[in-house]
């Protein structure tokens, strides 16, 4: 299968699309105001001892929460501290900061304030999980830490020793930029939603078609230039039907997702589907399959976060549910979100959690 990146500019801003073959992904929009990975210089405004916690200006309106957990020290009433943005303003949630900043590139992420090594969760227990904590520790820079992200997995050393000097040069310039600014101010914008989506996909897309390649002189990937892309691909329409709480599976069975507060519940029924294989075991394990890859897509392209419940149809067996359960877990694998498949509970659900990102809209 080939993954193609969709770029199209309306009103000013650049809107993405991640497809793979003719299926919908990802769709976002490039965002103004304050989101996650960002870097500001914020000056504390209220100590709320009770909540262990402070409130930071980082702009002239902006207000973000800081926990003295996500500092060295509990800071102090003006204090001038570098933070970053962990998680962007939700409603009236003030955006949630940390001190402990982190620099993403494509195989590694470096975190200057921390000299830790490590590596991703997803890369499992075993001697290339060994020989990767080794070249952490041997490419980090002094005194900083570094994570190896799951791409670094078969990559080549030197590329890895290459991006986590870039990112160090990046640090270095934080800091000399923060030296000379007055606070509150953002001192580091985020990469491009563009730049992120080629990040996190791998090396896997082929190739970005674009309305204009005007901006898209660096781009790493080859560029086409194709006159309403997202047309082609009916990206409109699969977003808008990716939205809705039914959802319709090529099989006949279809999909209800209710969102609420504490999380998320998905709902499998067979609908039109009587299957083809003998036996209604056979029947719901290929109605289920079938949903749980459907389910993972749906997870990324709606941004669903938190717990995420999934009420499968009845199976009888073990063996077709630790079918299901594998068909989710490989579904997952390539969110550059962390997933975590939890298992069935004694009534049958499936568990899974989903890391809280920002709505890419």
């Amino acid at each position: 299968m080939s993954k193609r990146i969709l770029v199209e500019h309306r009103g000013g801003q650049l809107e993405a699309a991640l497809m793979e073959d003719q299926r919908l992904l990802f769709f976002g929009r490039e965002q103004a105001g304050v989101q996650a990975e960002q870097i500001y210089l914020a000056t504390v405004d209220r100590i709320m001892k009770g909540m262990e916690a402070a409130f930071v200006k980082i702009g002239r309106e902006q207000t973000g929460f800081l926990p003295f957990s996500e500092c060295p020290a509990p800071p102090r009433s003006g204090d001038q501290l570098l933070l970053q943005v962990k998680k962007p303003p939700i409603g009236e949630k003030a955006p949630y900061m940390t001190a402990d900043i982190a620099l993403a590139g494509r195989y590694v992420i470096l975190t200057p304030l921390c000299d830790r090594k490590t590596v991703s969760q997803k890369i499992p227990e075993g001697p290339a999980r060994e020989a990767l904590l080794a070249l952490a520790s041997d490419i980090a820079p002094a005194g900083m830490g570094l994570i190896l992200r799951t791409e670094a997995c078969g990559a080549p050393p030197e590329a890895l020793a290459r991006e986590a000097a870039v990112l160090r040069a990046q640090w270095l310039d934080i800091q000399e930029a923060a030296a000379s600014a007055q606070a509150p101010c953002l001192i580091r914008q985020r990469e491009t939603l563009l730049h992120r989506l080629i990040r996190d996909e791998r090396g896997e897309v082929t190739e970005i078609l674009a309305d204009s390649v005007a901006d898209l002189a660096d781009c790493p990937l080859p560029v086409r230039a194709v006159p309403h892309p997202f047309d082609l691909y009916k990206v409109s329409s699969q977003w808008e039907k990716a939205q809705q709480r039914k959802i319709w599976l090529d099989c006949g069975g279809y999909l209800i997702i209710d969102p609420t507060e504490a999380l998320t519940v998905i709902d499998v029924n067979s609908g039109k589907f009587t299957g083809k294989k003998t036996g209604a075991e056979g029947t719901f394990l290929h109605l289920n399959l079938e949903a749980a890859r459907e389910i993972a897509r749906l997870a990324r392209l709606r941004s669903l976060g938190g717990i995420i419940i999934v009420d499968f149809v009845d199976m009888k067996t073990e063996e077709s549910r630790q079918a299901v359960l594998k068909a989710m877990t490989q579904a997952v694998k390539n969110d550059p979100v962390k997933c975590v498949i939890h298992g069935f509970t004694h009534l049958g659900l499936l568990e899974m959690t989903r890391k809280k990102t920002e709505n890419p809209q």
